[in-house]
């Protein structure tokens, strides 16, 4: 006597169950439906029941259907359509997960149930089981593929849509409504004060600060960046500059790069022109690493930087008389008259940085006066000596970051 083929009536066995809950379609997607409404709580909320009914539905047929027919793959389309439409709706990866598990449990009891009706023997029970695990987990990770694929192209999107938006306002081609509409997709407010942040990048398409954004939200500050290709550029809400700016330059500075700060400004439209001063700034930073420059609290070094082909047209007409010393010699008097700026005009506090007797620094100061052609006791030579320095001073600092 032949045995029966254990798995032929086992799957024919599937086929039935299949079969009929297909055949208690619309009461098993009713029960599904109600018990995601009142088990997840963002649902209510986010989803419509008509919407959640509809992909149950789908579920069920792409799960049961391809079981009635003998095969023990599940389909999947209906799982990407659920994954891709819920992150559009804005739920939850983990509430999506929720519902998934929801309707799983709902599906079991019917599954049992019906299993249970028919008398199915322990092969076909365990063959339905495994069956209904197998495509359950095919559509959740496609499910949550489809989930993940989407959001991921939301926040590029987002990403890409904020960049615009912040290189219109950087432009000044916002006015009126948009400028507006921008300053709340950019969550901004409407009103200042503000200022600008220009970073210098360490090559194109890198980031100056990346994490500054995460950063200043921690602090209470809110931004918008956009990366550029030569400077990241940040606008920034500062609605108590007493309280904040401080922990704004002291965030920035810990990123370890240059950076330059613009004045505060209230009005949004003037945010081209503060992101002029922003560079400026920047420009005034020499050395490495961690150095932030606000505009406006050293305006020497500012007027420096501010156009670069005059100013160094400045440096040379001042520092005429220099040109033909050594290198050593010029460097020498110009070294020593930093160190006089920085003594405050006292030869006295000069020598004592310069260690050396306060008379060598009178001497070194009267050449200089000489070879310039200006008196320091003189404000207006005193200034125009003390532009010429800075300028000097950053134009031998970028040779030298060039060089390097």
């Amino acid at each position: 006597m032949e045995r029966p083929d254990t798995d032929a009536l086992a799957a024919r066995d599937v086929a039935r169950i299949a079969r009929l809950m297909l055949e208690n379609e619309h009461e098993l997607t009713t029960a599904m439906a109600d018990a995601v409404f009142a088990t997840v709580p963002e649902y209510r909320t986010l989803a419509t029941r008509e919407s959640v009914f509809d992909f149950c539905q789908e579920l069920v047929r792409d799960i049961f259907g391809p079981l009635a027919h003998g095969e023990r793959q599940a389909r999947t389309a209906g799982a990407r359509r659920i994954g891709q439409f819920r992150a559009q709706s804005g739920i939850a990866l983990s509430a999506v997960m929720d519902a998934f598990n929801t309707v799983k449990k709902v599906m079991w009891d019917e599954l049992s149930d019906t299993a249970t009706r028919l008398g199915a023997d322990g092969p076909a029970s365990l063959r339905v089981a495994s069956d209904l695990i197998d495509a359950y987990d095919r559509v959740v990770r496609m499910a949550m593929a489809a989930y993940r694929d989407q959001m991921r192209i939301q926040i590029r999107s987002e990403e890409q849509r904020r960049a615009a938006l912040v290189q219109a306002l950087l432009e000044g081609t916002l006015d009126g409504a948009s400028l507006w509409d921008a300053a709340d997709l950019l969550r901004l407010p409407h009103h200042g004060p503000y200022v600008v942040i220009a970073a210098h990048v360490p090559g194109a398409g890198q980031h100056a600060l990346p994490r500054i954004e995460t950063g200043l939200g921690e602090l209470g500050i809110d931004s918008a960046w956009r990366l550029t290709h030569d400077v990241e550029v940040g606008v920034v809400s500062l609605p108590r500059p007493d309280d904040q700016f401080d922990p704004l330059v002291a965030a920035l500075a810990a990123g370890g790069g240059r950076v330059g700060v613009s004045p505060p400004y209230d009005d949004l439209r003037a945010t081209a022109q503060a992101l002029r001063l922003a560079r400026i700034a920047l420009r005034g930073v020499t050395g490495e690493g961690g150095q932030v420059a606000v505009f406006g609290i050293d305006p020497l070094a500012c007027a420096a930087v501010s156009e670069p082909d005059i100013m160094a047209r400045i440096a040379r007409t001042v520092l005429a008389g220099l040109a033909d010393l050594p290198d050593d010699d010029r460097e020498l008097l110009l070294f020593t008259f930093g160190a006089w700026l920085d003594g405050g005009g006292s030869a006295q506090e000069a020598a004592k940085l310069l260690f050396v007797h306060p008379n060598t620094v009178r001497y070194r100061l009267r050449r200089f006066e000489e070879l310039t052609g200006r008196d320091l006791a003189d404000p207006r030579h005193a200034s125009e000596l003390s532009l010429a320095y800075e300028i000097d001073q950053r134009a031998r600092a970028a040779a030298s970051e060039t060089a390097s």
